[in-house]
């Protein structure tokens, strides 16, 4: 009895250990594609194991072979849909979060830019969007260089009445920018700084910003599209159904000063596991004036 029993676990402890490791791949693997393989193992190998204990006929035997068949070609079949969809949903989570960052970037943007003109930030998405559109912003164009010495007494006491210099003070240092400016305003103005301007313009902010090659490159290289004013307000990948929650207050008292504050929120329609709750993505706070966002915390 002892002698049979060595025997039958010799002749299938091999097929047992495949069958355990089987079991406790199983336990362990997360997809869906990575469950349906391991089943599907598990089957081929509980029925071998069965045909080695039992034995069958040739028969029985082409039935199972047939079986087997169908089964690992359906099994196949199921885990390359799996695998196919479960990398196109990667690839749009990855793209959806990325142009909602961009998009988020681009918002924070331009409320900088309108509270530097109005002291406030937009308080609705028309605002904001008419801002983009029509908005400017200073721009300093610039010609020149400032010489690399020092001003001479003539300069100096010309720079007197700007209050850079007082009468006899020494001359220390080289020429700054702003000296630079104020003397290459002067009726006579120093040969070196003929051509020498510093003026600050007003500009186009859509043009500035979005029209600039190096964003619309950007925005093309990661394949987030051209930039559309109007799509501000839309989380991308919704079809226009849902919009970022805006919401501003102009006064906000930081220890002696008061400041505006913003924050623009929202959930993106993928998460970053499938099947779990939805990311969500937002930039500031409105307890303090620090418009971080959330992808830039960690």
């Amino acid at each position: 009895m002892n002698s049979n029993l060595t025997l039958i676990i010799k002749q299938y402890s091999s097929l047992f250990l495949l069958l355990l490791i089987g079991i406790f791949v199983t336990l362990f693997i997360s997809t869906a594609a990575g469950v349906l393989i391991i089943f599907a193992a598990l089957a081929c190998i509980l029925i071998v194991l069965l045909i080695n204990l039992f034995g069958v006929n040739r028969f029985v035997g082409l039935v199972y072979g047939i079986v087997g068949f169908l089964g690992a070609t359906t099994v196949l079949t199921l885990s390359y849909r799996s695998v196919e969809e479960t990398s196109t949903y990667i690839h749009n989570y990855e793209l959806c979060k990325g142009k909602s960052i961009r998009n988020l970037e681009d918002i924070r943007f331009i409320q900088k830019a309108y509270a530097e003109t109005n002291g406030v930030y937009a308080k609705d998405w028309e605002t904001l969007i008419d801002y983009a559109k029509n908005g400017t912003v200073p721009y300093v164009e610039s010609e020149g260089s400032v010489p690399a010495r020092r001003i001479n007494e003539g300069e100096r006491d010309y720079l007197i009445q700007f209050g850079l210099y007082k009468k006899g003070q020494a001359i220390d240092f080289n020429m700054t920018e702003k000296e630079a400016y104020f003397l290459s305003k002067w009726t006579n103005c120093p040969e070196d700084l003929k051509g020498f301007r510093r003026d600050t313009l007003q500009r186009s902010l859509y043009e500035m910003k979005f029209t600039n090659t190096s964003y619309v490159e950007s925005r093309m290289k990661a394949g987030h599209g051209k930039f559309y004013a109007d799509s501000l307000p839309f989380i991308p990948f919704t079809g226009g159904r849902e919009k970022w929650k805006l919401e501003t207050v102009d006064s906000l008292m930081i220890g002696e000063d008061r400041m505006p504050a913003m924050m623009v929120s929202g959930k993106i329609p993928f998460a970053k596991i499938q099947g779990t709750d939805t990311e969500a993505l937002s930039f500031g706070t409105l307890s303090s004036p620090d418009l971080v966002g959330s992808w830039e915390e960690k």
